[in-house]
């Protein structure tokens, strides 16, 4: 499986073959999921989800909005049914990380994890109707992938899709740096994503550099993530008070600890990251595009 464009394809062909790919891989980790293991399948399977909506979202304007909703709203509520079975995991995961301070013994928040383990059995016994409805929407999409309207699609238009991701990062950053509340983290997190996998597709415009900014924005985006992680545990810490009283105030000052600091780093990457003008990246892949090897003329 190879999350980029080849030089020996044209792009419609490469469009296609990336997108089934994804498809075919959240396909297989859904339908070979066993008994106890949903949360790590389920994950895998979300990861493939969110790189079948970059690959969406860079042919946005070739495919049109029409096609574009559907199929991305599609996916959206795939991701959506199956995170209950992934929640309750990434929680104790998170717990288990703050739970351990540096220089200090283990703390084990003993009616948390008890809380936390009950969700997650409880998530596995009502998880095989949301699997077969995944299965039979994803199927779904990939078999309308020959239907997408690629045909007139240039290695121009990428770029300029990719010029549009980097853009609304930029301006993710900028609302964050300004007003950094929790939604306008996950808002940006969400732009940093796609700027990385779309990055990846694209990145023979210029192996080197492309590496590189892929490499930045996948650092980047595990921060946000991270962050993102605390604060869904956070508020469900403070609307569901699970754990008692004595854990909820500990592990509330754990996390909110954690939350500044990644929030720093966080925007301190950012702005590195985004320091160069829209405009001006997407010169720059413009030129690049001028190198651009692949093949131009053979039938999809």
């Amino acid at each position: 499986m190879s999350y980029r464009l080849k030089i020996n394809e044209t792009l419609p062909a490469g469009i296609r073959r990336i997108a089934r790919e994804q498809m075919e891989g959240a396909l297989g980790e859904i339908g070979g999921i066993t008994p106890g293991e949903e949360a790590a399948a389920v994950h895998e399977t979300r990861k493939h989800i969110k790189k079948i909506r970059a690959v969406l979202r860079l042919v946005r304007n070739e495919i049109g909005d029409g096609i574009y909703r559907e199929e991305d709203d599609r996916l959206r509520d795939i991701a959506r049914a199956l995170s209950s079975a992934r929640d309750a995991r990434v929680q104790l995961q998170v717990l288990e990380k703050l739970s351990v301070c540096p220089g200090q013994e283990s703390t084990p928040f003993p009616q948390t994890v008890a809380a936390l383990h009950q969700e997650i059995a409880t998530a596995s016994e009502s998880f095989g109707l949301r699997r077969r409805a995944a299965e039979t929407t994803l199927q779904g999409i990939c078999d309308r992938l020959e239907g997408w309207p690629l045909e007139k699609l240039g290695i121009d238009d990428l770029c300029g899709a990719l010029r549009r991701s980097y853009r609304r990062g930029r301006k993710g950053f900028l609302g964050v740096n300004s007003d950094p509340i929790p939604e306008n983290f996950h808002a940006w997190r969400k732009r940093v994503k796609d700027l990385w996998y779309q990055t990846l597709i694209l990145q023979d415009l210029n192996p080197e550099v492309m590496r590189e900014i892929a490499e930045a924005a996948r650092t980047l985006g595990r921060q946000l993530g991270d962050l993102h992680d605390l604060a869904l545990y956070r508020a469900r810490l403070e609307r569901d008070r699970i754990g008692g009283e004595e854990e909820h105030e500990a592990l509330r000052g754990l996390i909110c600890t954690r939350e500044r600091e990644l929030a720093r780093t966080a925007l301190d990457l950012g702005a590195r990251f985004f320091a160069e003008k829209p405009g001006t990246f997407g010169r720059r892949l413009l030129r690049y595009a001028r190198k651009w090897p692949a093949r131009r003329d053979a039938a999809p």
